[in-house]
């Protein structure tokens, strides 16, 4: 079974792009020290950000997108058997490794390393049987990081998803930092916060801890951060202009294809 390993990197430090490129070039050294690249196929997504990757294939998104829109986008662009995706500041142990291709081995659909779905593991083509509309939330990324999230995972739970470690919040003391025999986080110093950077919304800030309300009370919200995000999200349209011109175009397999493409296949005779 081969696996085919998505590191994603998202823009930490827009207006310093040294530092921006530093920070992801060191992350990506890192992980390439610790990950058995035998049998595997190595890919970097780079959403709003761009760095020398040491000829990895890279795939390029010109804006920062969310993180179900790149469990998405993983499957879509899957090579191998299975698909990894592994935030850059996330390192597998050699342990960790271990249990995934074990897990492989035993043909599970989907897991993960954590109860925090950081590292996240898919059979290719899992994604296949997912409604559009379900596919387009996702794309959504102005929605924050939990909805698109909560949504697939909801998909994944129905096909077996699991995660493989029970201690899945162990810190370590000096800096405090997400770990446990699986993997670890080995985020720097003052590392941002993207959903805040970028004025994302987070469910908690609307008192809902884990999903803890009622349908209606979730429809209400839902709809309340679409009507506020819609003109944060032209802002950051007008912002970003630059920035995606100096990207260019993304070179990558979308996930799916929008309605308008869709038609236009139809017309063609396309299926």
């Amino acid at each position: 079974m081969k696996l085919h390993c998505f590191i994603c990197a998202s823009a930490l430090f827009p207006d310093d792009k040294k530092k921006d490129q530093d920070i992801h070039d060191g992350y990506l050294k890192k992980n390439i020290e610790t990950t058995p690249l035998d049998n595997m196929i190595l890919t970097v997504i780079q959403n709003g950000c761009r760095f020398p990757a040491e000829n990895i294939n890279c795939l390029r998104n010109p804006v920062v997108k969310s993180v179900a829109y790149n469990w998405l986008l993983c499957d879509s662009n899957c090579q191998g058997d299975y698909w990894l995706f592994l935030p850059e500041d996330c390192q597998v142990t050699s342990y960790g490794w271990e249990q995934i291709n074990r897990e492989i081995e035993k043909g599970k659909a989907c897991f993960s390393l954590s109860r925090d779905p950081k590292a996240l593991v898919g059979k290719r083509g899992i994604f296949d049987s997912i409604s559009k509309s379900v596919q387009a939330v996702s794309d959504m990324n102005f929605l924050g990081k939990e909805i698109g999230c909560v949504i697939l995972r909801g998909e994944l739970d129905r096909l077996g998803f699991h995660c493989i470690s029970k201690e899945w919040k162990q810190y370590s003391s000096n800096p405090n930092l997400w770990r446990n025999k699986l993997y670890h986080e080995m985020n720097i110093q003052g590392h941002p916060d993207i959903n805040y950077s970028l004025n994302l919304p987070i469910l908690d800030d609307y008192g809902y801890s884990e999903w803890k309300a009622s349908s209606e009370e979730i429809e209400e919200t839902f709809m309340e951060i679409v009507s506020k995000s819609l003109d944060v999200q032209r802002r950051h349209a007008q912002d970003m202009k630059g920035l995606v011109s100096y990207y260019g175009p993304r070179t990558t397999n979308v996930p799916y294809q929008g309605f308008i493409s869709s038609i236009i296949n139809r017309l063609k005779g396309k299926k």
